[in-house]
């Protein structure tokens, strides 16, 4: 991920904005894990793709799509938690990189009854 200002360019790694996109999921209540799964792992390692502990960043046009897989507590509402995490990530990516966000998208793979 790269931001151009007038005296050069930043790299930001794609492991940097996943580990704060993991703080920020982690920190979101509600939230138990992220995983990518096993069907998915496999297909992105055969494709090529990264997929680190249920996140997936892509760049687009419109700036940084984020996809995350995670699990939800049991008997928690899940179109809420799910609208605050999105909220929380999109405010900690953007804060800390300044990186434009284009969507984050969020897929329930679990419940966790614990």
């Amino acid at each position: 991920m790269f931001i151009q200002n007038a005296m050069g360019t930043i790299s930001i790694s794609k492991q940097i904005i996943s580990k704060i996109v993991g703080k920020s999921a982690n920190a979101t209540r509600g939230i138990v894990c992220m995983s990518a799964g096993v069907a998915e792992n496999i297909a992105n390692w055969l494709g090529g793709n990264s997929i680190q502990n249920g996140i997936e960043l892509k760049e687009t046009d419109r700036g940084l799509d984020i996809h995350l897989n995670v699990t939800i507590q049991h008997r928690m509402k899940m179109p809420e938690v799910c609208a605050v995490l999105q909220s929380n990530v999109r405010e900690a990516v953007e804060k800390f990189t300044g990186l434009s966000i284009g969507s984050i998208n969020v897929t329930i793979v679990g419940v966790s009854v614990k």
